[in-house]
């Protein structure tokens, strides 16, 4: 019993490990640029189509830290626009988020964030 427990560890710690990253398709498969981020795990790709993206889950978007990519379809920054309707800003990265995390291929209007009191420092 013992020769295979050790012989099993072995294998499991021998065998190579393979992962395999996802899409996740802005909006087809989620509804919001957020919502594919908050899907998607490290490694993955949020891919977004063009159109012009606006209101909830289309503006402050946060990475949450994630080592993700998040582009447009095209790749053309003309395609695919966040209108920030003078509110917010497009992306907020405050997470620590990793300089491989990709952002591209988007083009950033009307932002309008304001600093918030507990991210102020002097």
């Amino acid at each position: 019993m013992r020769l295979l427990a050790t012989i099993l560890v072995a294998y499991l710690t021998l065998s190579p490990v393979t992962t395999y990253a996802a899409t996740w398709h802005v909006p087809a498969q989620c509804p919001t640029i957020q919502a594919g981020i908050d899907s998607a795990s490290a490694g993955d790709t949020v891919l977004v189509a063009a159109g012009t993206y606006t209101g909830e889950g289309n503006r402050d978007i946060d990475y949450l830290g994630k080592l993700i990519v998040v582009k447009s379809v095209t790749g053309d920054p003309s395609t695919c626009v966040i209108d920030c309707g003078e509110a917010a800003r497009g992306f907020y990265f405050h997470w620590g988020e990793w300089p491989e995390a990709v952002l591209e291929g988007m083009t950033f209007t009307n932002g309008g964030a304001v600093s918030t009191p507990e991210l102020f420092v002097p």
